[in-house]
């Protein structure tokens, strides 16, 4: 079976009002390194007033034959 790591997803969860609200940055290459998506992501944060409950790192793979 083969295993091909596609590109990701950068998910930042808001709580907004009790309510959870989440931001997606789409096109994250696998390469990409944990340290540096929080880095991207605290940034965006740092712009907003927004409580943020949860930084989210998706990796999506799909499996062949």
């Amino acid at each position: 079976m083969t295993v091909l790591e596609k590109n990701g997803v950068l998910e930042i969860v808001f709580d907004v009002n009790g309510k959870a609200r989440r931001e997606s940055i789409t096109g994250i290459k696998p390469s990409a390194t944990d340290a540096d998506l929080f880095e991207v992501a605290q940034s965006i944060i740092n712009l907003l007033s927004d409580t943020v409950s949860d930084v989210r790192r998706r990796i999506v793979k799909t499996y062949a034959a």
